[in-house]
């Protein structure tokens, strides 16, 4: 049976599929690699320096709190950076006397300072970028717990992000244990406890209630960074541009690799691009999004079913053009790749056989048909309708 090009490449990629899925990658540029339409000199720079594993330089830190809220023309970014490092530069001018008071009571000093100083203002929970912060003080978790991090360690204090389902905040390893910070009020030091202040003519009593949130997960401060890029979709107003979700998929990936959810927000993505481009019958495109998405979790069930979707989707095609052979090699392909539970291309590569005999034994090839009918029973023994159809047949 001689197969036509288009076919024959889709072939050399279900190859190529099996063989990357097996390999065991090191750095993150091992799996993601970026167009050169994808990143500009700066974060290409940025990336760089974390495939390196220039991973706890805290001016890597800032830079990527900035690079990842969008800012990515050179001269924006040293503007920014510049207000940046004022911030930085009065917390030091201001704060360093009281560093040797512990890291409980400077961690409480802190994040009242932030507040006092106007640098966060009000809260809304669409300000994920930086700039929002810096020009109108508008914060909202996330940004404000990675501006409280980053200050944090500045003065030699150990601190890490805290991720749930819809929120972020941080936890603080001092003296008395580790202690939660809610970065989004002044007070959030240590939810639960009460500060209770004496005026003279009254007595204030402060008191933040502790939450308990499911899914806890404790980060680092490049996976909070990681953060900014998939919380930022919507006001990027790219909801329905696959292709830029998915390169926000992988930059969020590239700087935090080992964790979960990015790993399958990668997956989802490039799922979601293959099934753009089936919807479009740009099937080589389909395969090596899918492929792609087999490198980063090789026993994805929505994988799985959308390579099947996608063998049936190019059977489909020729099955409606009665290209009888092309479907038939199409869905064994399919079959040899997937292996079991493909249901839908084992009934659809049986309707091929079947038509491509009848059609032969309309045309009157009954050799043809007959021998097409035996090729079948192999795969299919007993079946009744190659049978039938067999015994049908002139000798």
């Amino acid at each position: 049976m001689i197969l036509d090009n288009k076919t024959k490449k889709y072939f050399k990629i279900i190859l190529l599929l099996l063989i990357i899925s097996s390999i065991i990658y090191g750095k993150p540029s091992d799996k993601i690699k970026f167009n050169s339409n994808e990143v500009t000199k700066l974060e290409y720079d940025f990336f760089t320096k974390i495939d390196k594993g220039i991973t706890n330089d805290i001016e890597l830190h800032y830079d990527g709190f900035i690079i990842a809220s969008g800012i990515t023309d050179e001269t924006e970014f040293k503007l920014y950076r510049e207000k940046l490092n004022e911030i930085r530069n009065l917390a030091k001018i201001e704060l360093t006397q009281y560093i040797n008071e512990g890291a409980y009571e400077f961690g409480k000093r802190l994040l009242s300072w932030i507040y006092e100083k106007g640098i966060l203002k009000k809260y809304f929970e669409t300000a994920t970028l930086f700039q929002d912060m810096i020009y109108k003080g508008e914060y909202n978790c996330l940004t404000s717990s990675i501006l409280y991090s980053l200050l944090y360690t500045e003065f030699g204090y150990k601190v890490k992000g805290i991720l749930t389902s819809n929120h972020a905040f941080c936890v603080v390893y001092t003296e008395r244990g580790n202690i939660d910070v809610e970065t989004t009020v002044a007070k959030g030091f240590d939810p639960g406890t009460k500060e209770i202040r004496n005026t003279g003519a009254s007595t204030i009593i402060t008191f933040v209630p502790r939450q308990n949130y499911n899914n806890r997960n404790e980060v680092d401060i490049l996976t909070l960074i990681a953060t900014l890029y998939p919380n930022s979709i919507s006001l990027r107003k790219i909801e329905r541009d696959l292709e830029k979700q998915l390169t926000m998929a992988k930059k969020a990936y590239y700087l935090s690799p080992n964790t979960k959810i990015y790993k399958d927000n990668l997956v989802n993505a490039f799922n979601r691009a293959a099934l753009d481009c089936i919807k479009k019958t740009q099937y080589d495109e389909a395969y090596q999004y899918l492929g792609e998405a087999l490198i980063f979790d090789n026993s994805s069930a929505m994988t799985k079913n959308n390579i099947i979707h996608y063998y049936n989707a190019i059977g489909t095609a020729y099955l409606r053009k009665k290209d009888f052979p092309n479907a038939i090699q199409i869905y064994k392909k399919g079959l040899m790749d997937i292996g079991e539970n493909a249901n839908v291309l084992e009934k659809n590569l049986k309707v091929s056989y079947y038509n491509y005999a009848v059609s032969e034994y309309n045309s009157r090839r009954y050799n043809n048909a007959y021998t097409i009918s035996e090729e079948a029973l192999k795969l299919f023994p007993n079946d009744r309708d190659f049978i039938r159809l067999q015994t049908s047949i002139p000798k």
